[in-house]
């Protein structure tokens, strides 16, 4: 099994915390990248490539200050890489720093001093290296998360940057749930030679997800009046603008339903604490924006309502790759007009999966 080829204390820590089996793009991917690869991996969301770049790499670590970097997106996504680095880092006991903006620099300051692994949101990182708080010249790894989603929010100028500072570095690698020819593209720029691992038989993949489909006028009563209907277990429900978020919020949560707000024009703190409190339910609904359609690792979500429709084909993907995470079954239901079909007609040509009209 390729977790044997991890030193021993990653092997402790993985097993005490569960994992007991590699997922399919696991098993690809960490031997590789011990043999010294530089691995571009795509994946649906909820694979395990998180896992498959971070257990590699703390297998080859020695805990040289600023030895590691990763790269994130979104301040979500790098919490969540730095819980799981704080899972198996158990016994290995490295130091490390988490780094983003939206809250004060000397926590973070603090902790970069002697960090051996950093996981880091472009802007405040170049930030902080623009102050001489950070040498990016001591990399020895980097690794670009969820490369279609930098690409999306227009971070690559940054990506470049970060990766002409870090010219001294050993191994480069990405992590990416689609692969157009654009990701490509900015993948073969970064990675020197680049060994591609597609778990994956389309350019775009969905999770063991039950697509079903409400035909609706529109209206928000039409869609409201399903919404109750169709809510099951641990949900989260998405909607195009803040202020829909906030109107569906205060009418569910005056009809007794349980539910939480995450939208991102929240303080950083509430968001994170918002979060904390839905991973701890065992039932109830996050109504979201788009914010939470990436970079979100909760492993236990049972729906995904898509009270409106998304706006492309992209987004549908990323919103219900917020379940069925780690080979779990899940289900996402979208309240959609006639005309919105169209946007869920691309994405079945897309991806080789369909859904099913349910009414």
């Amino acid at each position: 099994m390729v977790f044997n080829l991890l030193k021993e204390e990653l092997r402790r820590a993985i097993s005490e915390y569960g994992f007991n089996e590699p997922t399919e793009v696991q098993r690809s991917v960490i031997p590789k990248i011990l043999d010294g690869f530089n691995v571009a991996m795509q994946a649906r969301t909820g694979s395990g490539k998180t896992a498959a770049y971070l257990l590699p790499t703390m297998s080859m670590m020695k805990g040289d200050l600023g030895e590691a970097l990763v790269i994130s997106p979104t301040r979500e996504l790098a919490l969540q890489i730095m819980n799981q680095f704080l899972i198996f880092n158990k016994y290995t006991k490295f130091n490390s720093a988490v780094v983003y903006g939206g809250v004060g620099y000397s926590g973070q300051v603090k902790a970069l001093r002697d960090a051996s692994l950093i996981v880091a949101t472009p802007g405040r990182l170049l930030d902080l290296t623009g102050k001489s708080i950070v040498d990016l010249s001591n990399v020895k790894y980097l690794i670009i998360d969820e490369v279609d989603r930098m690409l999306d929010m227009g971070f690559i100028k940054d990506v470049y940057t970060i990766s002409s500072l870090t010219g001294n570095r050993k191994q480069t690698h990405a992590a990416t749930a689609t692969l157009p020819s654009e990701v490509h593209d900015v993948v073969k720029r970064v990675l020197r030679n680049p060994l591609f691992i597609r778990v994956s038989n389309h350019e775009y993949e969905l999770p063991m997800v039950d697509q079903l489909v409400y035909l609706v006028d529109g209206s928000w009563r039409s869609k409201y009046g399903l919404t109750g209907k169709v809510l099951e277990g641990k949900s989260i429900i998405f909607v195009n603008t803040r202020e829909r978020a906030y109107r569906l919020y205060r009418q569910l949560r005056n009809d007794g339903l349980r539910v939480l707000l995450l939208h991102g024009g929240m303080r950083q703190e509430t968001r994170e604490s918002t979060l904390r409190r839905f991973r701890e339910l065992d039932s109830g609904s996050l109504i979201s924006t788009d914010l939470a359609s990436r970079g979100l690792d909760i492993i236990d979500v049972n729906l995904i309502l898509n009270f409106d429709a998304p706006r492309d084909p992209e987004t549908y993907i990323h919103r219900i790759g917020r379940t069925a995470r780690l080979n779990r079954r899940g289900k996402a239901i979208t309240l959609a007009t006639r005309d919105e079909l169209r946007i869920l007609n691309e994405v079945t040509k897309l991806t080789g999966s369909g859904y099913v009209l349910a009414n």
